[in-house]
C-alpha cells in the first residue's frame, strides 16, 4: 500500500472591492465601436499577488443583480485584462461593426481569489 501525506495550506479568504465607473471613465479611439476604462487599486493597496485570481462583475441596476464578465449585455461585449496590478475593462460592439454609446455609469465588483 502506498501512503500519502496530506498537506494543508493556509489560504486567505477572498476579498471583494468595488469600483464605481462613470460614463466619462470610458474612452474610445475608434469612432465609438470600442471603449476602455482602467481600474487601479487605491494608493497603498493592491489587487493581490500575481498568483491570485480576479473575477469581475458589473451591476447595471444599482446592485440588485451582478453579471460576471466577460458578458454581452444590450449588444455590448464586456471583457477585461489584468496586467501589472491594473485592470483594463473593455466594452465593444457585439458584432464588431456597430457604433455603440459609452457604457452607462455602473459599479464593478472585483473579487480577489487567493491562490498558491
Amino acid at each position: 500500500m502506498a501512503s500519502c501525506t496530506k498537506r494543508y495550506d493556509v489560504v486567505q479568504p477572498n476579498q471583494t472591492v468595488y469600483a464605481d465607473l462613470k460614463t466619462t471613465d470610458w474612452t474610445t479611439t475608434d469612432t465609438s465601436k470600442n471603449y476602455t476604462s482602467i481600474i487601479t487599486p487605491q494608493p497603498g493597496s493592491s489587487f493581490g499577488a500575481g498568483s491570485n485570481g480576479i473575477l469581475i462583475y458589473f451591476t447595471f441596476d444599482g446592485g440588485k443583480t451582478y453579471e460576471q464578465i466577460p458578458e454581452t449585455y444590450n449588444n455590448v461585449a464586456y471583457s477585461y485584462t489584468y496586467t501589472n496590478g491594473t485592470i483594463v475593462l473593455y466594452a465593444q460592439s457585439a458584432n464588431g461593426a456597430q457604433v455603440i454609446a459609452a457604457p452607462p455609469a455602473l459599479t464593478a465588483k472585483i473579487v480577489l481569489v487567493s491562490s498558491n
